[in-house]
């Protein structure tokens, strides 16, 4: 008996039918695979703070240097800017991934990383005034402005020596403390020696006044870690570490904004 001929749309179907089964059969080859995105780290840094941290962290030392660290590990960054207190809290209540500069004693919280960049503290004075200040001890003999939370990262001998000066303040915003020194509000501004200078050249900036400073060496350069909660972070970061001061990036970067920094704060000789 003769086959009767097939309606069209029926036809159709079983096209379709067949198609589906010679794909199955044939791994669906012309499917396309899905691509996984890399985990992204949600990192606590500092507000604006050159030349650490310049706006919205798109660039400074710190944000250059973490960069590269992470470039190579599979993990994307967002870094979310906080002022020092508010990012150890949004790490150690899990909000956040990560945090940076951190002092490795200040806290026991998930992993540290291998220190990773350094701030060279000073104690800077208005140089006539002729102020004597060798030691963390004479501290105790003046009106003394620093950072916020740096009785936490500059240890025991600066505690101990702050806690026994004539006033003692620490204030967030470190482009103040140059203001209260030229108007002896404070004797001695203790804080990173880069930081402090490019905050002088934005004061003059902004008003036109300048004083001569003096950057009174009374303490070893700062070292700073990151911690993550995942240990495989800590891990990733460290090699990675190890491999960009290996090929000279970690030096470039530094290099580089070093003479930036000395142009633009008008800094006659290399300090530190």
């Amino acid at each position: 008996m003769p086959l009767l001929p097939m309606k069209f749309p029926a036809l159709l179907a079983v096209i379709a039918i067949a198609g589906a089964l010679t794909t199955t059969a044939t791994g669906a080859a012309t499917a396309q695979p899905e691509q996984e995105s890399s985990p992204t780290l949600r990192i606590a840094t500092r507000n604006f703070l050159p030349p650490y941290i310049y706006e919205d962290a798109k660039t400074g030392i710190e944000v250059d240097l973490v960069n590269a660290v992470f470039k190579d590990t599979g993990f994307d960054i967002e870094y979310v800017q906080l002022p020092r207190i508010r990012m150890i809290s949004s790490f150690e209540d899990h909000q956040l991934d990560g945090i940076l500069t951190q002092n490795v004693t200040a806290s026991d919280t998930g992993c540290a990383t291998s220190s990773y960049i350094e701030h060279q503290n000073v104690g800077l004075t208005v140089k006539s005034r002729h102020l004597e200040l060798q030691s963390f001890e004479e501290l105790r003999n003046y009106a003394v402005i620093s950072f916020s939370g740096a009785t936490r990262y500059l240890g025991e001998d600066f505690r101990n020596a702050v806690r026994g000066a004539k006033r003692y303040t620490e204030s967030g915003d470190q482009g103040t403390h140059i203001s209260l020194l030229y108007k002896g509000r404070f004797d001695v501004a203790v804080g990173d020696n880069w930081i402090l200078r490019l905050a002088q050249k934005r004061y003059f900036d902004r008003t036109g006044e300048k004083l001569e400073l003096e950057a009174h060496p009374i303490m070893p350069p700062s070292q700073y870690v990151a911690r993550f909660h995942d240990q495989a972070v800590c891990d990733a970061f460290d090699a990675a570490l190890a491999k960009i001061q290996h090929n000279g990036t970690y030096a470039e970067i530094w290099a580089g904004y070093r003479a930036r920094i000395y142009v633009e704060a008008g800094m006659d000789a290399p300090y530190p």
